[in-house]
Parts: C-alpha cells; structure tokens; sequence
C-alpha cells in the first residue's frame, strides 16, 4: 500500500523525530475535530503501510460544556473507532464544576483533565506514547499567545514536537502533525471523504486564544506579514537552535556551582554563578526550580532580576519568598533555595526519637527516616557513591549498638568526619558548610549512646563506616 502525500509527509516527521516505534501501543487523543481526525486516520493508514503493527486506542475527554453536542462529539469519535476497529476509552468529566471548586479558568482546567486522563489510559493499556493533533497553525498561534502575555526565551520556543507526559514520566506525548499546515488538513479531509465535528466554542471571540486565531493574525497577515505564521514559525526554529547551547551551557555551570543538593532544597555558590552571563545565570536559576518542581509560570522576570541582582550586593543576609512554596536566602556567598510547606513550623528538632530498624521513622514535621538492612554482597558500592543522595548514608551494622536515635544539635556535640582524625564540633561544621543559624537546629542527627554519628546531608563518623570487613549494611535515608 503507497501512502499519500500528506502521511507520507507525518511519516518522514515520525521518522525524524523519534515519535513513534514499531510494536508499541500508542494512546490517540481525539475530539472529533478536523486536526484529530485526520491524525487518527493517517496514523492507521502509516501503520498498515508500513507494516508497524502498532496497537492504538482512541482516546476521548467528554468535558460536557456542550450538553447535547459534548455527547454528540463523543458518540461520533466513538463511531470512528469502531469503523477503524480500534478500542475505544471515554471519560466524562464535569469541566465547568472542577473549574469552580479548583477557582482556574476552563482553559486550565480542560488541559489538567486531559493530561490526566492520558495518563490514566496510557498506564492502563501500557502504552508508551501518546498522540496529539496540533498543528504548524497550533505552534504559531501558541508563540503569538505566549508573546502577548510575555514570555521568556523557551516560551518562544513553542510546542515540542515531543516531551515526557509529565515531569518525571516515560511516556512521551508528541505531536505528528506539528508541521502541516490547518489548510493542508482540510484539503486531505476532503479528498478522503472524511467526516470530522465542529467545535462552535472554537469561534467565540471571548477567549483569547480564539481571538488571536480569527482577528489578530488575520490582521496581520492583510496589513503587516502575509507569511507571519511561518515567520513565527521561524523565530521558534530560532530561539529552538540557541536555547539548546544555552541551556548546555547552563547545565554545565549549574553542575560547577551546586555545594549541596537534596530533595527540596538545593544550595549555589554564588561567588561562581555571578561571574557568568546574566542569561545563564537565569536558565541556571530555571533549571533549579525545574529540579524543585516549581511551575515557572509562577515565577516572573520581576523576580528572577530581583535576586540575582541582590546576590551581587555585599553586607548582611537577604531571604525571599517566592511563588510555588519557594524560599530563598543569600548568606556568605551562598544561595540557599528551599521547598517548604509555609504552614509547617520551623522549629527546633528538641525531642530524641528512636529508630525503627528496619522500618520508618517519622520526624514531625520535617520528614521520615526510612531504615533497611543489606547485605554488603547485594550493593555495588561503587554504583552506590555515584548514584547516593546526601539524604541517605549506608553504615557498618556490626559496628552499630542499638538503639539509635535521631534528634537535633546539642550544645558541645562532636563528630569525627568520614576521612579525617580527630573530632569536630558540629557547631563548627556548621559554620565550615555556611548552614544558616536559623536551620542549625533544625537538621536531624542520628545518635548512638549520646553521641553523633550522622549529621544528615552533612557527614558520617568514623566509628561507623562501611570497611572491608563489613559483612551487613545499615542503610538510613532521610524524606523530608
């Protein structure tokens, strides 16, 4: 079987890019709109071509803003699956109720139900990808969005042509048709003699989003740039090529400047990070709050300037309060940057609690002290120095008398750090490692007769390491 010009086309893209494998089960997200239409259709016909014998399912969201047409849509998708002889997965969502209780807009919320429902079918049915209609028209139309309500240089970047589901997932969501024009869709519609369904909302000019597709780009193509979509199109292209050397570039000098990095916080020497561009300086910036989970949409340029224009400043400490639950402060040429629940206190860890081993220990309200005994021949200790977090630590069982305990600094504690000879005051270390003096007593140590033997995130004892002779491990690590 010979493919057309326009699948012919999506499978040099699918090709190019990666997007789709043979043998995978593929989640397809479609509407009924024209753009789903056609990419279900030319998908099904790619991998009947091309002999790919991937297994797709039919994905449709009901958000019953629509009433009698919501069904309508879902009922003609549904019709569509069967005539291709796909499986067919509908879910119906109240839109406009969880938009209310949730106090975000329709738009938002639409798009958080949908993520979340290819995330459930995609685990559901073990699929690896998922398939989405945007279009060339989507990408500039996104661009011109994101310029209008300001943007930085990744904003203009536009829509991936693939990206993970979500942060932290392996399921990718690409977009086959994200080079193919909305014209060139409807003339393949028409030439295959295929139905598709009209969203009437699509044409209501009291969402922004509408009104830069039917009013400003018209305008601008009849006044200003008959070719500004690929103009846009371009500029994305663009700005694409330098944030990948930029964001290297980032990577590299965010990896030279981090002292200490754990779940939640994370700690620069700014010494390092104001020497660099100021451009680099905020995707490094970026780059942390990615690793912290904070929603950039949150964060501003405002504050971005804000403070990395204070860390340049000389004299006393300067803290911040961000968006996203983020807490920043600046002392001794170190940046500190902290996820914290803002209800949660911040109050000294003055109780002792004894370890469960094995097992969990809570710590209110700083986290959970997880406990479990290896033996030394089921752990790589190589693997492990190179993968460990400074949240966990791995101890000589043999050399451990029970029980142990965690608790906070005592006036005159003393440690003798993996490595060196002698004892250290932990107050000392403290002020080594530039721990602010509000957080010193707020870092969990774990105790043996009276006497550190972790200090977490910072050191082990001597007395305890992990030696030759170790024949059983006692492995803590600290959730905050």
């Amino acid at each position: 079987m010979r493919l057309d010009k326009l699948p012919f086309g999506v499978f040099k893209i699918i090709n190019k890019y990666h997007l789709i494998k043979s043998n995978n089960s593929v989640v397809v997200g479609v509407s009924g709109g024209p753009d789903s239409v056609a990419l279900l259709n030319i998908l099904h016909s790619i991998n009947s071509a091309k002999n790919l014998q991937c297994r797709f399912y039919v994905a449709h969201l009901n958000h019953q803003l629509r009433g009698k047409s919501s069904e309508e849509d879902a009922q003609f998708v549904e019709n569509l699956s069967k005539e291709l002889s796909l499986p067919f997965i509908l879910k119906n969502v109240n839109i406009q109720e969880i938009a209310n209780q949730a106090k975000r807009s329709i738009e938002e919320t639409a798009r958080i139900e949908r993520y979340k429902f290819f995330t459930e079918s995609s685990q559901k049915y073990n699929a690896s990808t998922v398939a989405i209609g945007h279009t060339a028209d989507d990408n500039a139309e996104t661009i011109l969005h994101r310029i209008i309500r300001g943007t930085g240089i990744s904003g203009i970047e536009g829509i991936p042509v693939k990206r993970p589901l979500t942060t932290d997932s392996t399921i990718q969501i690409v977009r086959p048709l994200l080079f193919t024009w909305r014209k060139e869709i409807i003339d393949y519609l028409g030439k295959e003699h295929l139905n598709y369904r009209t969203d009437t909302s699509n044409y209501e000019t009291i969402y922004l989003r509408n009104r830069i597709r039917l009013e400003l780009i018209p305008l601008l193509e009849k006044q200003y740039n008959s070719n500004i979509k690929n103009t846009l199109i371009q500029l994305s292209q663009i700005f694409t090529a330098n944030n990948e050397y930029l964001s290297l570039e980032a990577k590299k000098i965010l990896k030279d400047s981090t002292m200490e990095s754990a779940a939640g916080s994370y700690t620069l020497n700014t010494h390092f990070l104001i020497k660099q561009p100021k451009i680099l300086q905020h995707l490094v910036f970026q780059e942390i709050l990615n690793i912290l989970r904070i929603p950039l949409k949150e964060i501003t340029y405002e504050h971005y300037t804000k403070v990395l224009n204070e860390i340049t400043k000389k004299g006393k400490g300067r803290h911040f309060q961000l968006p996203g639950k983020l807490y920043l402060w600046h002392e001794h040429g170190m940046l500190y940057f902290k996820k914290v629940l803002l209800s949660k206190p911040r109050i000294p860890l003055l109780c002792e609690i004894p370890i469960q081993i094995p097992g969990t220990t809570p710590i209110p309200p700083f986290g959970q002290l997880v406990s479990e005994i290896l033996d030394i021949k089921d752990l790589s200790l190589d693997v492990y120095k190179k993968t460990k977090t400074s949240g966990e630590e791995i101890f000589d069982l043999q050399c451990i008398t029970m029980p142990i305990t965690v608790r906070g600094r005592k006036e005159g504690d003393t440690i003798s750090p993996l490595g060196t000879h002698g004892h250290k005051k932990i107050k000392d270390l403290f002020i080594d490692k530039k721990i602010p003096l509000k957080e010193r007593y707020t870092i969990p140590i774990v105790v043996m007769n009276d006497q550190p033997i972790w200090v977490v995130g910072i050191c082990m004892d001597n007395r305890v390491k992990v030696t030759s002779n170790t024949k059983k491990i006692l492995k803590l690590l600290f959730r905050a």
